[in-house]
């Protein structure tokens, strides 16, 4: 009968210990049956049993390769992440997007899944690995996210697949995300080279960039950034090779000063508005200097001396200011004068001298026996004088204001 009473008290005794050690020994033992069954969640079958334990039970996050439903609504990021960095590592694309959706949890919030992800992301573009890469990229931006990499992952990916069209539209997605100055500048980095390599196959006749695909990229890239020089030079070269040469003068003329591509920029200028004049004259182009609203222009007169004229194409002859003549004439450079004409000023009619010189050039371009009106500059001490139409009628001419270039191609007689 003792025997019987002492096995009972130690049962009891057995039973008691049992329950108060169950928070321990309960989910060790459960992640030991869940592995040996073959059930473990993305290698993370202790953390989520505990979280099975720990969180609220409002629903469950279900996942197809297993045949446990473990709940994690409610459950502490801090909690959470551990398991999270694991599915990431483990390419769990659709489970990691499921945890971090039914918990709200973004990964801008949660610096070390932030990093992880985007880690992960460059990890798979070092590789190539473009599947498991494009599964991240669509699952993610399908589910809403808008996250600089993403787009910039999804370039990648469609510029591999040869898309150049759907790349440069996820390039400026990515740059219009961008959280950092030096992240977007990289981006425009990225834009630039893909329009400059594209360019260069197209440049080379390759088979697989022709001028349609060429101009589409194109128009993309000035919708976006309309004052960019690369794209305004770049376009005007498809333009102009589409037969629109017009078309590309006009996009080349609001081409903004660019130190870098001003030498192209000109060149291609030049060519075009000599093949739209129809003529083998070279178009040349003059450099300009800008004061306030207008613009300057370097002449030299007789081969010695040099002068400062302002463009007015409403001044019918050339003029020069008194103190100019007069220096003129000092150094022997200008003989005498050869009359008077009437002349109209702001003022009224005026009567002015006139003079001739023996060769009067800009550029390359000289004149000879050419006729100078001597005028009052109205007390500018810097300025010479005026460059009138006596001079700019005998080309096709035009003034680059943007460029600070006069574009001179001599007429045909």
């Amino acid at each position: 009968m003792k025997s019987v009473v002492g096995v009972v008290a130690w049962v009891l005794v057995g039973i008691v210990i049992g329950w108060a050690a169950r928070p321990v020994i309960y989910p060790a033992i459960t992640s030991v049956i869940y592995e040996r069954k073959g059930n473990v969640i993305d290698g993370a079958a202790g953390d989520l049993a505990l979280l099975s334990q720990q969180g609220s039970s409002t629903y469950q996050t279900a996942y197809p390769d297993t045949s446990r439903t473990i709940d994690t609504v409610g459950i502490a990021p801090s909690i959470l992440i551990p398991s999270i960095l694991q599915l990431i590592e483990r390419q769990k694309v659709k489970q990691t997007l499921d945890v971090l959706q039914k918990n709200t949890m973004y990964l801008t919030d949660h610096e070390d899944l932030d990093l992880a992800f985007q880690n992960n992301l460059h990890q798979l573009h070092g590789q190539q690995n473009w599947r498991i890469l494009s599964q991240w990229v669509r699952e993610f931006l399908v589910a809403g996210y808008t996250d600089s990499i993403l787009y910039n992952m999804e370039a990648s990916i469609t510029l591999h697949q040869g898309d150049l069209l759907a790349a440069i539209h996820s390039l400026f997605l990515a740059k219009y995300y961008g959280e950092t100055e030096i992240e977007s500048a990289n981006i425009q980095t990225d834009i630039e080279n893909l329009v400059i390599d594209m360019m260069n196959q197209y440049r080379g006749n390759s088979a697989s960039i022709g001028r349609q695909l060429a101009l589409s990229v194109m128009q993309v890239a000035m919708e976006k950034q309309p004052e960019n020089p690369l794209f305004g030079l770049e376009i005007s070269v498809l333009y102009a090779d589409s037969g629109d040469t017009s078309l590309a003068i006009e996009t080349l003329n609001f081409i903004p000063y660019s130190e870098k591509y001003q030498d192209a920029v000109v060149a291609l200028k030049a060519r075009l508005l000599s093949e739209l004049n129809n003529t083998e004259q070279v178009t040349t182009a003059i450099p300009l200097k800008q004061v306030g609203n207008h613009f300057h222009v370097t002449a030299i007169i007789n081969q010695e001396r040099t002068l400062d004229l302002l463009i007015d194409t409403g001044a019918t002859t050339t003029a020069l200011a008194r103190d100019t003549i007069s220096m003129l004439k000092a150094v022997d450079i200008l003989g005498t004068k050869e009359g008077s004409v009437a002349i109209s000023t702001a003022n009224g009619a005026a009567e002015v001298d006139y003079y001739r010189a023996n060769l009067f050039a800009i550029g390359e371009f000289a004149v000879e026996n050419f006729e100078l009106l001597e005028v009052e500059m109205g007390g500018s001490e810097t300025l010479d004088g005026l460059l009138g139409m006596n001079f700019l009628s005998l080309f096709e001419f035009e003034i680059d204001q943007t460029n600070r270039q006069l574009f001179l191609t001599p007429k045909v007689n």
